[in-house]
């Protein structure tokens, strides 16, 4: 990547809009300087070219919220546009900033969000700022923080630089060297080797699982067989022999088969009794249903029979009940009706006569008060003339109120004008002191982020110290006692086995000896001299063979044989397991003496680890704890104190900015704006005198007494009106009242002669209705009315007896046929046959359930072991490869405990190291050379990329941290050389012809300046571009190609010199 032009557009302290940097102005030399004053903006430059490609800075303390200018005006946008080439190819990328702005029209604000587009030759831009940052990453193939390790040292990173942990170098070495595959081959055989093991594991535990559940019925020959055999895998939790396993099932499953066979039989013939005595059963209840329903019939007909004679009387009662209630009673209840109305129209009538005559007296007395009230109508209009012309100078008397007002306040304006004058003289005063001030501080201050890089550095590596020590007191201490106790059960056991073994033999040589004892007498007891011997075939017998007290049998012997053998078994079986606990205890404490020993020979410790025992270590790592933490305390206090005096470093630049530029404008715009309201309160007082002088000539002195005597006025005015408006009313309502009562009086007198013809009609019609119906009179006849809903109930009562007459006949009829012929039968005899049958049916079943549920579930289980036979000696061939090869590529299986990328990564590493000696030695005068630590391989893997430095006028090697301030920006910058020589040397995707460095040569002395201008000149040319930050004056005089940036007022401005 090599850089062609830049564009800074209100961005950091730049106000607007940069004139371009154009850096092929810079090729013929290849070397610039960017110089300035502190806090212009130098480092901005870096920021700018940072932010562009990975929308990020280029320092640790920069970040990239509050990226726009403050000096920027609200229509300036801001953008960085960077143009650049790599390898043959010029692409430019365009990125803003999210940020906030005041709108240009109306009133609030904007918020512009972050944008980024890459233009590529001859291709389409891709726009967005993860597709950007992504395409940039894919373009240069490494990512921001590697970009800053390779092009650029900024500004307090060079001792980062230098000092970096392995595990940070690993990461930029990963993407130099492409070594992740590596990384990724380990990370896979791991992925292997567990998922391999646990499919083993799994499969045996399932396989045991299945053979567990297999159960045989308990008195069976096979059920002890079988129970040996699961009590031996489960105690093993390993599938030893799966022919042997699935033998046994197989026998068990036959022999269930054979027993459900027989069992069938047993089920048919006792159902087919049941079923027999079912049917018996079903005929006895039929029967006997049938002669108590003709009993219950019978019974049911003679009670009705006695209940016709009641029935009778009351259908005649009803019969009266329905003339009285639905013919005499209605006509009846509407003669009372009417009676009752003309009643209420008799009073009404009487009440409206009284009311006609006395709203006629009242309508005559409110005609004489309207009268009396219009005498005084022209006395209201004069009152009301007066209240107009007060009305209309009210304006007047307001404007004159407002006027001395104005006038008082102008007043006070004059004097809070005065005194502002004089605050902000004090204000310039005192702002001047704290610019003095904060100067001062940042002075004294300057240098502690420097000192809190390398307090933070130092910080990590002891946390990182602490936590592999817990790790090995908190964790591997009680596992490793854990694995000894458990190492001492198995030997116990095995001890115990061994015991019993030795025991079963001794007693089985003996029953040996015994038995060929017997062999031996019973062959001689018939043998006779001259006749051949049946063992040796000798004819002569001098000394026969005689038989022993004791005496064995060949099954017996057997027996003991078999014993001897199961003891043998268990012998073997727990010396394995006792075998395995050992060797676990032994790999793990090897595991646990490299942890300790990583932690003990620590750079920040010192400890003789040499010849130590393992408890010696754990001991050692104790204290090494308890020094830890005492330097973790010290640390962190003075972390806290650096990290403090850093903030205020920031704070204090940020407020001197402030107060050079914003505070320093604001003073001087309120002393302007002061004085030009001074002047306008001025002309305004005068003014205001004059208009008051005009308005002298009013009837009142204020609009207080004037408004007084005109709501006294409006308020006799409404009093003469209301009086006129009330008596009208009056007059009006009384004659609506007469008018009402003299209508109502007719209309009454007519409805009350209708109503009286009509009672004389209705009384005659009810003495006609009550002839009719042949009652004495109308009260014998009101004796029988009743409510509707007594008669319906009566009616339906008839109907429903009537009904029960015809039903009981009819089922009568058919219940005699059906219990023809028929005699009642004992059903509970029957049924306790059934009951007892049932029981002996279900138990029977019950056994053949449970037979073939043991038959299906053993076969099932018999299946699933055949299935996964094959998985599990799969499993177990690929466990083993992966183990292996894991171990191997680990770093695992032999003394070195460094992986296969780390020893790819190291052997990368020395080459690096060799292209910095090329610079280093030439600028050190040959004093210094970088070395990656001799004891890394072999020993530890967590720092074998640390780096030490070898003094050669002393001949010692020391670590690089011990180099001065000046001597580790020699190194540091002989290290990044050495980098970006090696990266563009060895891989074609990463090529850096660009190299950026912000600050450090203030700790050179001249002659050291020296000999790093003249590496950086031989570095630099047409082909690679070397840009330095610096406010040296040996650098401002040697390097002739500048870029100047210049801090004002109003922001800074950049400036482009190339020396000619």
């Amino acid at each position: 990547m090599k850089p062609i032009k830049l564009i800074i557009s209100a961005f950091g302290p730049y106000a607007g809009k940069m004139p371009e940097i154009d850096f092929e102005k810079f090729e013929d030399k290849g070397l610039f300087l960017i110089s300035g004053d502190t806090g212009a903006g130098k480092t901005t430059i870096f920021d700018a070219v940072c932010f562009a490609l990975y929308g990020t800075t280029s320092g640790v303390f920069r970040d990239t919220k509050n990226l726009r200018s403050e000096y920027a005006k609200d229509s300036d946008d801001s953008f960085v546009d960077f143009y650049f080439s790599h390898q043959g190819k010029e692409y430019h990328v365009w990125r803003q900033p999210a940020y906030e702005r005041r709108k240009q029209r109306g009133e609030g604000v904007i918020t512009e969000k972050e944008k980024a587009i890459l233009y590529t030759e001859g291709e389409t831009p891709i726009e967005g700022i993860t597709q950007v940052n992504n395409a940039v990453k894919e373009l240069l193939h490494i990512d921001d923080k590697q970009f800053k390790q390779i092009a650029m040292i900024a500004q307090g990173e060079f001792w980062n630089l230098l000092n970096a942990k392995t595990e940070q170098r690993t990461e930029i070495l990963r993407t130099i060297f492409m070594t992740n595959g590596y990384k990724s081959i380990e990370y896979k055989l791991k992925d292997r080797m567990d998922n391999s093991y646990k499919i083993k594991t799994k499969t045996e535990d399932s396989i045991i699982q299945y053979f567990c559940d297999v159960s045989a019925e308990a008195d069976s020959s096979l059920s002890e067989e079988l129970t040996n055999l699961q009590e031996k895998a489960r105690r093993s939790s390993s599938a030893w022999n799966l022919e042997e396993i699935l033998e046994i099932i197989n026998r068990v499953v036959e022999d269930d088969v054979n027993n459900l066979d027989q069992l069938q039989n047993e089920i048919n013939e006792v159902e087919r009794k049941l079923e027999e005595y079912k049917k018996e059963l079903a005929t006895a209840e039929t029967n006997n249903k049938f002669i108590r329903r003709l009993a219950q019939l019978q019974d049911e007909k003679e009670k009705l029979d006695s209940e016709k004679g009641n029935f009778k009387k009351l259908e005649r009662l009803i019969e009266r009940q329905r003339k009285a209630t639905r013919e005499v009673n209605p006509i009846y209840a509407a003669l009372q009706s009417k009676k009752r109305e003309i009643l209420k129209n008799e009073e009404q009538l009487k009440k409206e006569k009284e009311l006609f005559e006395k709203s006629t007296k009242d309508s005559k007395e409110a005609q004489a008060k309207v009268i009396e009230a219009q005498k005084h109508a022209p006395e209201s209009e004069e009152l009301k003339k007066q209240i107009d012309k007060i009305t209309d100078e009210a304006p007047k008397y307001q404007q004159r109120e407002k006027l001395r007002t104005e006038l008082i306040n102008l007043e006070k304006s004059e004097i809070g004008i005065s005194e502002e004058e004089n605050n902000i003289n004090v204000c310039e005063t005192e702002l001047q002191k704290r610019i003095d001030e904060l100067k001062n501080q940042i002075s004294t201050l300057k240098d502690r982020p420097a000192e809190l890089i390398k307090n933070e550095s130092e910080f990590e590596k002891l946390s990182d110290l602490r936590t592999a020590l817990e790790t090995v007191l908190m964790q591997m201490v009680p596992e490793r006692e854990e694995k000894i106790a458990l190492l001492q059960k198995k030997q116990k056991a095995f001890q115990k086995a061994f015991e019993k073994y030795e025991e079963m033999s001794a007693k089985r040589m003996q029953a040996e000896k015994i038995l060929d004892g017997c062999r031996a007498g019973i062959l001689a007891k018939n043998l006779e001299e001259g006749q051949k011997c049946p063992v040796c075939g000798s004819t002569h017998h001098p000394e026969l063979a005689m038989l022993p007290d004791e005496s064995i049998s060949e099954d017996e012997f057997k027996i003991l044989q078999k014993e001897e053998e199961r003891f043998r078994e268990e012998k073997a079986d727990k010396n394995t397991l006792a075998e395995k606990a050992k060797s676990s205890l032994e790999q793990f404490e090897e595991q646990m003496r490299v942890a300790t020993l990583d932690c003990l020979e620590n750079d920040l410790l010192s400890f003789d680890c040499q010849a130590v025992s393992l408890d010696e270590l754990v001991a050692m790592a104790q204290d090494a704890r308890l020094q830890v933490k005492g330097k973790l305390d010290e640390n962190s206090k003075t972390q806290i104190a650096i990290q403090k005096d850093c903030m205020k470093l920031e704070e204090d630049e940020k407020s001197l900015e402030i107060a050079q530029g914003k505070e320093t404008d604001a003073l001087k715009s309120r002393k302007e704006s002061l004085l030009k309201e001074k002047e306008a309160v001025s002309s305004k007082k005068v003014e205001c005198i004059a208009l008051l002088k005009s308005l002298d000539n009013l009837s009142f002195e204020n609009w207080k007494l004037a408004k007084e005597e005109k709501d006294r006025l409006s308020g006799e005015v409404k009093r003469i009106d209301g009086k006129i408006q009330e008596a009208t009313e009056e007059k009006a309502n009384t004659d609506q009242l007469v008018a009402k009562h003299q209508s109502a009086v007719k209309t009454l007198e007519f409805t009350l002669n209708q109503q009286q013809s009509d009672e004389e009609s209705i009384a005659h019609n009810l003495d006609n209705i009550v002839k009719e119906t042949e009652f004495r009179d109308i009260d014998e006849a009101l004796e029988f009315v009743v409510p509707e809903k007594d008669i319906s109930s009566n009616e339906k009562t008839i109907i429903d007896f009537n009904q029960s007459l015809n039903t009981n006949e009819v089922q009568l009829l058919q219940a005699q046929k059906d219990a023809e012929g028929k005699k009642m039968v004992d059903e509970e005899e029957i049924k306790s046959l059934c009951d007892s049958q049932s029981a002996v049916v279900e138990t029977v079943r019950k056994r053949a359930n449970n037979l073939e549920n043991r038959i299906r579930n053993n076969t099932e289980k018999m299946e699933n072991i055949r299935s996964r036979q094959d998985e599990l000696e799969k499993a177990r061939k690929e466990n083993g490869i992966c183990t292996r090869l894991y171990n191997l590529v680990k770093g695992t299986t032999g003394n070195g405990k460094i992986t296969l990328e780390q020893y790819i990564q190291a052997a990368g590493f020395d080459g690096i190291i060799a292209a910095a000696n090329r610079r280093l030695l030439p600028m050190s005068d040959g004093q210094y050379e970088l070395f990656r630590q001799a004891d890394s391989l072999g020993k530890k893997s967590n720092n074998f990329l640390d780096l030490e430095v070898l003094d050669n006028y002393t001949g010692h090697r020391r670590p690089v941290g011990n180099l001065s301030g000046g001597e580790s920006f020699k190194a540091s910058l002989s290290l990044a050389l050495g980098l970006s020589d090696t990266v563009s040397s060895n891989l074609g995707g990463i090529q850096m012809d660009a190299l950026f460095i912000d600050e450090g040569f203030g700790t050179l002395d001249r002659k050291s300046i020296d000999g790093a201008m003249d590496i950086l000149i031989n570095l630099s040319g047409a082909n690679k571009l070397v840009g330095i930050i610096s406010h040296r004056e040996e650098l401002m005089e040697n390097i002739p190609q500048q870029i100047r940036v210049e801090k004002k007022k109003d922001g800074s401005h950049i400036s482009i010199d190339l020396g000619v």
